[in-house]
C-alpha cells in the first residue's frame, strides 16, 4: 500500500493511502468511514458490499430504506454496534448525468455534510473513499478537485486524521498532485 501524509491548514493530518477498504480497516483503527450510495443504483461497490457484511441485513435496510427519501447530498448516519467496528456515514450522492446539472454541486454537498456529521459526533479518526471515474468516466482531476475543495473548507477538529483510501493508483497521484501544489 502506497500512502503519503500532508498537514492542512486545520491541523488535520491528511493521508492519501492506495489500496482495498477491507485492508485498510484490518490495519487501521478509524471512529467513522465514509461511502457513497447512490439513487436508484445497485448497492454493489466492493466497499458498499464490506460494509453490508459487518452492519448486516436489518441495518443496511433500514439505510436503504433512508436512502429513498433522502436527496443528493444528505449523509445518513449508521452506529454500528460493535465498538471495534467503524460508525457508517453513507453519503447520497448524485446519478451523474451530463456537466451541465448539479452533480458537482451535490458532491460537494457529500463532503460538507459528512465533515459536519463527523466533527458533530466528536470523531478524530474518519476514512474516505476515494471516487474514481466509475461508469459515467468522470475526469479523476475533477473529482479531486471537487473533493478536496469541499474537504478542506470543512475540515477541523475534534477530527485529527482523516484518510482518503485511493483504489486506483490514478486517484491516488491525483489526489497526492494535487495536495503537493
Amino acid at each position: 500500500m502506497q500512502s503519503k501524509q500532508f498537514a492542512a491548514q486545520s491541523g488535520v493530518v491528511i493521508n492519501i493511502q492506495q489500496g482495498r477498504a477491507r485492508d485498510y480497516l484490518d490495519s487501521h483503527n478509524v471512529d467513522a468511514m465514509m461511502t457513497f450510495i447512490a439513487h436508484k443504483t445497485a448497492f454493489d461497490s466492493p466497499i458498499n458490499l464490506l460494509i453490508g457484511e459487518f452492519l448486516g441485513a436489518d441495518s443496511m435496510n433500514a439505510v436503504l430504506d433512508a436512502v429513498k427519501n433522502a436527496k443528493s447530498g444528505d449523509v445518513i448516519l449508521q452506529q454500528t454496534p460493535d465498538d471495534d467496528l467503524p460508525d457508517i456515514l453513507f453519503a447520497v450522492m448524485p446519478v451523474w448525468d451530463t456537466a451541465l446539472s448539479n452533480e458537482e454541486k451535490f458532491l460537494s454537498r457529500c463532503y460538507r455534510n459528512t465533515l459536519k456529521i463527523a466533527k458533530d459526533q466528536g470523531y478524530k479518526r474518519l476514512m474516505m473513499p476515494a471516487l474514481g471515474k466509475g461508469k459515467s468516466n468522470f475526469p479523476h482531476q475533477r473529482i479531486v478537485r471537487l473533493s478536496l475543495s469541499a474537504i478542506l473548507e470543512e475540515l477541523a477538529p475534534p477530527i485529527a486524521d482523516l484518510t482518503i483510501l485511493c483504489a486506483e493508483e490514478a486517484m491516488y497521484h491525483a489526489y497526492n498532485e494535487r495536495l503537493s501544489g
